[in-house]
Formats: C-alpha cells, structure tokens, sequence
C-alpha cells in the first residue's frame, strides 16, 4: 500500500471518529441543566415555568405582597370608620331597680330611654380625621402598587439570568463538541506520525479547559435556580425546569425613535408612586399640623333624649307608661395645658308635669401639657415631609437618568457583541479551512474556538442586559414593565404546570 492510500484510509478513519464524538458526546460528559432532582421519585412531574408563569407564580405566593395588600384594606376600613365621625351616636337603654326597706315602704323604679348626641361644631377635626385616613389608604395603594412592580422586576432579572446561563451551557456544549473532535483528530494523527505528543497534551488541556467552564456554567445554573425556588415559594424537592430562550422568545428594539430623556423623566414624575406618596404623606403632616396648633378651638355637641319611666313603681308593665324628653348642649375646650367643660340642659317628666333645667362647669389644670410638644413634633415632621418631596423628585430624576443612560449604553454593546461574534465566525472558519490544509495547527484553532464561544457567552450577556436595563427605566418611570415597548416577549406555548 502506497504511502497515500495510506494517508487517505488514516483520514477516512478520523472522519468517522468525528462523527462518532458528534453524536455521542453530550451522553458522556455532561446533564441537560433540567434534570430532575434525586430526592423526588422519577415521576415526578417537573415544573414548566416560562416567564409569564413564573411571574404569576410569583404574584400569588409572594406573602409580602399578600400582607400590603391586607394593610391596604385596613386602611381604606379606617376611612369608613372616619365617615361614621359625621353621624350622631345613637344609644338605648333599660334600668330596672328594686328596694326593700324594713321599716320603710319598698321602692322600684323603672325607665326605658333613647339619648341621641350630634356634634355642632368640633374646630374641624372629624374632617380632618377624616381626610387623613382616606389619604393613608391612599399611600397603602401605592405601597401596593410599588411591591409589586419591583416583585415583578426581581422575576423578570432572575428569569433572565437563568435563561442566559442555560444559553450558556449550551454554548460550552457546541464548544467541547468541537473540541472533542479536534482532539480526535490530533490523537488520530498523533498515530500517523504527523503530529507529537506535545501537540495531543495541547489540545487536552483547552479541551479540560472547556469542561471546567461547561461545569462552572452548570453550578451556576443549579445555584441560580434553588434562588428561583425561594423567590417562587416552590418547595425544595420540586423539579423546576426553565422554558425559554433570550434569542428565540425575545426580539429586541432599539431606543432610537423612543421618548426622551426629557419625557421620560416628566412620565416619571406624572406616575411614580413614591412621588404621589411623598406628596400625601405631606398633606398628611400639614392636616396633622393643624389639627395640634388648633387645639384650644371649641367643641359644641347637642344632645336629646326620650324616656318612659315608672318613678312610682306603680305599674306593673314592663314598658312603663310616664314621658319625658331632655335637651342639652355641651361645650369643651382646653387653653395652657388646662381643659374645660361645661354644659346645659332642659327637660320634662312624667307625662310633662315635672319640669327641669341643670348646669355645670368644671375645669381641670393642667392636665393636658403634651400640646406644646405635640405642635413641635408635628412641624419637624411638616418641615421633614416638605424637603422630602423635593428630594424624592431629584431622586426620582436621576434614577431615571441614569438607566436612559445604562440603556443607551446596552443597546451599543449589543451591536458591538454582534459584530464581534460575526469576526469570530469569520475567522474561525478561516482557521478551520487553514487546519484541513495543513497551514494552521489545531491549537490555534482550539484557541479560535474558546475564543468565539467566549464571543457567544457575551452577545448573550449583552442581550440579557439591555433587557434588564429596559424594565429598570420602565420601573424607575413607574410604567407597566413593556411600556415602552423597547422589547417583545413571545413567549413559550408549552409552558405548563403539571
């Protein structure tokens, strides 16, 4: 046998080694990052999760957002409560008693009454209450609302970082492919005599190198999803397997033609709850404010009642049968730390045949000295609220500042990824025509082949990023996350829990 036919049957030989290492590399050295967990019994079924059911998972179990929005009906119960303040009070009562004396006659006394009491004038304190309530259920809502955006930002950077590290071990999957069949080949030519044991040991170390990066990918992998389980309240030993694909699920818009910074900022000041809240909670302080600087202000409250009494113990019913009504009028006040009280009432029993009238006053000193502090501590809270409003919207302002910047500058590596992926599958394939030539040696191909999976491992990341800098600035706008339609999610149609 000729010298070439020899070369030609040690090359027919290494193609089919090639071809072998193609199809059953994957079996041998590493899992499918949705493998099931070994604590849960092989049927199992796993769970599907997709961005839109993770997100709904999430909303349901998260007990935080549970617990805001329990607080959030609290609040707007106080309002009701606050609106009962404007209605009179409205009291019925029954009194029976009964005396033996030895050496008196007996006496029983009997008498049913209904006492109704209005508030004329209160220096506007029921209003004030009133619109303090309705103000905090207000900022409820906002809590509310603000929980829920930032919850569903956390799904959304999580989702999309599992999904980068998946796309990630399938990046170093297709890299070590390539890699086993250049050390195939290296080894097959190693027993040809043309290459030296050197050149093997170079091509298994980059191939060792590309397993440590396919391992680390899928340890990063598994960690990142157990954080997922916690974020979803998923038990531990439920199997959870990831749908979704940065490239296939999601297409990417540019900001070019998009709002700007300006309008961005003015939308962001128009729908930002901490903005809104920071507004209430200064009216809030303002109300508070004035409810302690007008302490001394007077409280008028009218008061009538009717009765039916038996004085006598006469009758032997148990309505008794003698009519009277009553009228009052109240008035308290506080000054100095001092309260005062007084009151005047009209009245007739017994049928109308008695006539009453009483008086009184009564004045307590110094029993209420917390009303200087009170007033204190109510302006710092004023003065506090008044600053934070202006500090919340500079705040406000540079957030979203800066992540009309952050994705500026993401969409521009995007492009930079792309093309640098592109140079890297030029050049590998120009350093694969020069290794079949024999005018390249397969180490430097190895290195090209590191080096564009490197390139894929960063287009990936630059995707992945512009997609979380895109619902930062939506959520530091205070928009739905899509609003600004800079991506579109497609979304997985075989997503299902089982």
């Amino acid at each position: 046998m000729t010298p070439c036919r020899l070369r030609t049957l040690g090359y027919i030989l290494i193609a089919f080694c090639a071809q072998w290492v193609l199809s059953h590399g994957e079996v041998v050295f590493a899992e499918a990052p949705g493998r099931p967990d070994d604590s849960v019994s092989a049927g199992a079924p796993a769970l599907m999760v997709d961005l839109e059911s993770a997100l709904g998972i999430a909303i349901t179990t998260n007990i935080e957002l549970r617990a805001i929005y329990a607080g959030k009906q609290v609040y707007e119960l106080s309002v009701t409560e606050r609106l009962r303040d404007y209605f009179p009070s409205l009291s019925l009562s029954y009194a029976d008693t009964a005396e033996v004396a030895r050496r008196d006659a007996d006496s029983r006394y009997r008498k049913l009454a209904v006492e109704a009491r209005f508030d004329i004038y209160d220096g506007g304190r029921k209003g004030l209450a009133y619109d303090i309530a309705r103000l905090k259920a207000i900022l409820a809502r906002n809590d509310y609302r603000i929980a829920l955006n930032r919850l569903t930002a956390e799904v959304l950077k999580s989702y999309l970082d599992l999904i980068q590290l998946k796309g990630t071990i399938g990046i170093h999957r297709k890299t070590l492919e390539r890699g086993l069949v250049q050390l195939s080949l290296i080894r097959k030519e190693l027993e040809l005599g043309e290459a030296t044991r050197f050149n093997v040991l170079e091509i298994e170390a980059k191939v060792k190198e590309i397993e440590l990066n396919l391992k680390k990918a899928i340890d990063n992998f598994e960690i990142a999803r157990n954080r997922f389980k916690i974020m979803l309240r998923v038990d531990w030993r439920q199997s959870v397997e990831i749908l979704g694909d940065v490239d296939d699920d999601f297409t990417l818009h540019g900001p070019e033609g998009s709002r700007s910074i300006g309008e961005c900022v003015a939308i962001a000041v128009r729908n930002r709850k901490e903005i809104e809240s920071g507004d209430v909670e200064h009216s809030i302080n303002a109300k508070s404010h004035r409810i302690n600087r007008l302490y001394y202000f007077p409280r008028f409250s009218l008061g009538a009642g009717y009765s039916l009494s038996d004085p006598d113990g006469a009758s032997e019913q148990f309505v008794p049968r003698e009519k009277g009504w009553n009228l009052s009028l109240q008035v308290s006040t506080a000054l100095w730390g001092s309260s005062a009280s007084g009151s005047l009432g009209l009245g007739e029993s017994e049928n109308y045949n008695t006539r009453s009238r009483s008086a009184n006053a009564s004045a307590n000193l110094l029993d209420s000295m917390d009303y200087r502090r009170a007033i204190v501590e109510s302006g710092i809270r004023l003065d506090t609220s008044k600053e934070n409003i202006r500090s919340i919207r500079q705040q406000v302002a540079i957030e979203v500042l800066s992540s009309y910047m952050a994705l500026e500058n993401s969409w521009e590596m995007t492009d930079i990824a792309d093309k640098r992926l592109a140079l890297y599958d030029a050049q590998l394939e120009i350093e694969r025509l020069k290794a079949d030539m024999g005018e390249s040696n397969r180490y430097d191909l190895m290195k090209k082949e590191i080096e564009r999976g490197e390139a894929a491992v960063a287009r990936l990341e630059s995707r992945v990023r512009y997609l979380t800098t895109a619902s930062t600035l939506e959520l530091a706008m205070g928009v739905d996350i899509g609003y600004l339609k800079l991506s579109r999610y497609r979304g997985n149609t075989n997503a299902e829990e089982n």
